[in-house]
């Protein structure tokens, strides 16, 4: 890892600021999509894959007057699905003049290290979590095949293909489609239409790019499309959000710029999923669930991120005289989706002619500045 701390020239008297201007990340909101926002710590450094049982049940019943020959029985199918794990390593080497170049610059290099090597761990964990280590196998959500749903948002009735000419209130119910698709997926609507009724919220998460996200929290739906507390006044994610609370669902859309593109045909994706199914009680005096609902080694989470530990463990030793060797490693797996139904990818059309540039709107001619003297 590169150090660039050049010595410099400054005219006293002057005076010099000791914070530093610092290029920002998208901090992603990936880890929402995992149960708990966190990861699943139950790895060793030795793991090399990470196995989960799977317990298909099927029950058949007959009821007659008349005795049977034969009687229906239950089927019982024990199996497994696997995912390897991938050790993650960034090794950095400093000696005596790089400590000493740096200090010169008021910074602690060894602290810059540390902080910097883990947060390239995170990015990692965020693409693996993503895309996977190995996207040609199904690894990563974005890539899971095994039951999860992919759709197109289609034009609005005015032709209009992209969310930001999209109709708010065409965009507005199509979300609520998709998200309502996924929760009755899961079986998780209760009695009163309410999901999960009578115990806690059902958590959706929809983790999208920054433009996406912009536009629902600035496209605002009209009071035809909407007629509850905010009606006329309400964004399209504020009208998403209390719609579905409503419903006993809390909704929480998150940002990450590395899902532009990833759709079909180059569209950005808005990826829902439910983390973890709810502990969710019988919905009468007969569970026709029972079996689930009872037996005590039921795994309720839908997407997994095995690690073997939650931050990045780190080893520090000498090089020769005078030079130092720091390596940080921990060990995961991609991103799992345990149970596709739970998840949809929805690719959705975006326009660049109404995105900035980082330096802001094109000027039809420079700006010009001119000085000044007192006499």
């Amino acid at each position: 890892m590169a150090l660039i701390a050049p010595t410099r020239m400054t005219v006293n008297p002057s005076f010099t600021d000791p914070r530093f201007l610092i290029n920002y990340a998208l901090r992603s909101g990936f880890m929402y999509l995992f149960p708990r926002q966190e990861l699943d710590v139950r790895l060793t450094e030795r793991d090399q894959a990470v196995y989960v049982p799977v317990l298909d049940l099927r029950t058949i019943a007959q009821g007659s007057q008349t005795g049977y020959n034969e009687l229906p029985t239950v089927s019982l199918n024990l199996d497994y699905i696997t995912t390897p794990t991938y050790e993650q390593k960034i090794r950095v080497v400093y000696s005596r003049e790089d400590l000493n170049a740096a200090a010169n610059w008021n910074m602690s290099l060894t602290d810059a290290y540390s902080k910097a090597m883990r947060q390239g761990h995170f990015q990692l964990l965020r693409d693996a979590a993503l895309f996977g280590f190995n996207p040609q196998n199904g690894e990563g959500l974005i890539n899971s095949s095994s039951g999860t749903v992919r759709e197109n948002l289609p034009a609005d009735s005015n032709g209009k293909a992209t969310v930001d000419d999209y109709d708010p209130n065409q965009l507005f119910q199509a979300l609520n489609r998709v998200i309502t698709g996924i929760l009755n997926r899961c079986n998780l609507l209760g009695v009163t239409g309410r999901y999960n009724d009578g115990g806690a919220a059902v958590k959706v998460t929809c983790l999208t790019p920054q433009r996406v996200l912009g536009t629902l929290v600035s496209k605002v739906v009209e009071l035809t499309g909407y007629q509850r507390p905010g009606a006329g006044s309400a964004s399209i994610l504020e009208a998403v959000r209390g719609v579905m609370n409503a419903a006993n669902v809390d909704v929480t859309f998150a940002p990450d710029d590395e899902l532009r593109g990833r759709g079909a045909n180059g569209t950005d994706i808005m990826l829902f999923t439910i983390p973890e199914l709810p502990n969710m009680a019988a919905q009468g005096a007969i569970d026709t669930n029972v079996f689930a609902d009872e037996f005590g080694q039921a795994n309720l989470n839908c997407n997994g991120l095995f690690a073997d530990r939650a931050i990045p463990a780190e080893i520090t030793g000498p090089v020769g005289a005078e030079a130092t060797d720091v390596v940080t490693f921990m060990r995961t797996t991609s991103g799992w989706a345990l149970r596709g139904e739970a998840t949809t990818i929805l690719s959705v059309g975006v326009s660049e002619a109404n995105e900035f540039t980082a330096a802001g709107p094109a000027s039809s001619a420079p700006a010009s500045s001119s000085a000044s003297t007192a006499s």
